[in-house]
């Protein structure tokens, strides 16, 4: 078990590690630079949280992975040694954390968002919504393999299409 997960388990017991994470990344792409804690904390639900000291260390080492400038930013989902379906339920609870978090912290400005952006949501709503019923075969252990790639980097992409939007309407060009 990762120190990420562990962190996660510490910071809620109720909330599912993978979505607790998808949350997180979700809230600081909405808001790139401004991460409220007790927006977030509220988002969350206090009663569903344990101690702050918990949920701060987790929500610091999510965003310091997220924000890394390696691009070793990884989706905190069920590991490749566990079965395949419960791999594709993990990334459908991240993706649907992702989501609630965005839309909680999306400044209001951004009524319109950008098609790429748009897409992407559109793609992670569809993943949160996927049957985990898999044969696991190397078909469906490819195509994981494919969609969770597409996940972690469109998360990442998500951050830089807010910041520049953000960035557009402060100084249009």
């Amino acid at each position: 078990m990762s120190d990420l997960e562990l962190k996660a388990l510490s910071a809620s017991s109720v909330i599912p590690t993978s979505e607790l994470h998808g949350l997180v990344c979700g809230f600081a792409a909405g808001c790139p630079n401004r991460f409220s804690m007790s927006d977030f904390v509220q988002l969350a639900g206090s009663d569903l949280l344990s101690d702050a000291l918990a949920v701060e260390a987790f929500v610091s080492a999510a965003l310091d992975d997220f924000y890394s400038q390696g691009m070793t930013f990884l989706p905190l989902v069920p590991q490749d040694t566990e079965l395949l379906n419960l791999r594709l339920a993990g990334l459908a609870q991240w993706c649907a954390g992702f989501l609630s978090g965005f839309g909680a912290s999306v400044q209001a400005q951004h009524a319109e968002l950008a098609p790429d952006l748009q897409e992407v949501l559109r793609d992670f709503a569809s993943i949160s919504a996927m049957d985990d019923e898999v044969d696991g075969d190397e078909q469906d252990e490819s195509a994981y393999m494919e969609i969770f790639e597409y996940v972690r980097v469109a998360a990442m992409i998500t951050t830089t299409l807010v910041a520049q939007a953000t960035d557009d309407q402060v100084d249009p060009a």
